[in-house]
């Protein structure tokens, strides 16, 4: 009798040894535009927040897979590319993209700027526009949360269209939509600051970004 209760706490101890350990393995999956993709206003690729968020979590990484564009990429494109259910293709990997959110356990998104940035060059009415985008932008976050139910960032925009009161007005509305979808909300409003010309951040201001992600993160 001694024997099968400590060959089952054996068994037990095991189990548990295995179950923590597969629990504390990350499946990074970072969506968005310029931001997430990294690229600089020399058109290179700086090592992007989301590379930089990837290398700090490398002891813990199971996956990491970037699906992002830099080429004026906007929310419903993201929305549309998650609907048809798109391949993704990442270091010679095949996916498909709703099974990427799916198994993923931290996912971080960066995107809206583009569309602001479009608009604010054509548009009179920015607040009206800006209030369909944060409308969009729900939606985005109501179709990851049918297939992800765990860690999800989402960016702040930043003020790059020379209109402070909209940002702020835009941010506040996000960290409410943010809130409702538990969704944590980073504020990387003071990235003009590490903007030397056009819209790129440099190599600091994408330490600051993920400096802001890690700072939810290690909590």
């Amino acid at each position: 009798m001694k024997k099968i209760i400590f060959t089952i706490l054996v068994v037990l101890i095991i189990f548990l040894i295995y179950f923590f350990n597969i629990s504390e393995k990350i499946y990074y999956v970072s969506l968005g535009d310029y931001l997430s993709y990294g690229i600089n206003n020399f058109n290179s690729v700086n090592n992007s927040y989301s590379n930089n968020v990837k290398e700090y979590s490398k002891e813990k990484l199971d996956n990491y897979v970037n699906y992002s564009n830099y080429d004026d990429y906007r929310v419903m494109d993201l929305i549309n590319d998650i609907n048809y259910n798109k391949t993704v293709i990442y270091e010679n990997k095949e996916y498909k993209l709703q099974n990427l959110l799916i198994k993923a356990n931290l996912i971080t998104i960066s995107i809206g700027m583009n569309d602001l940035i479009y608009k604010s060059k054509i548009e009179n009415n920015l607040y009206e526009y800006t209030d369909e985008l944060l409308k969009d932008i729900e939606n985005l976050f109501i179709l990851i949360r049918k297939y992800n139910k765990d860690k999800i960032y989402f960016l702040s925009f930043y003020n790059i269209i020379g209109n402070e009161s909209l940002i702020d007005y835009a941010n506040k509305r996000l960290e409410i939509l943010c809130n409702k979808n538990k969704i944590k909300f980073v504020d990387i409003s003071l990235l003009n600051n590490y903007i030397i010309s056009g819209i790129y951040p440099t190599n600091e201001g994408y330490t600051y970004i993920t400096n802001k992600i890690l700072n939810f993160t290690k909590r």
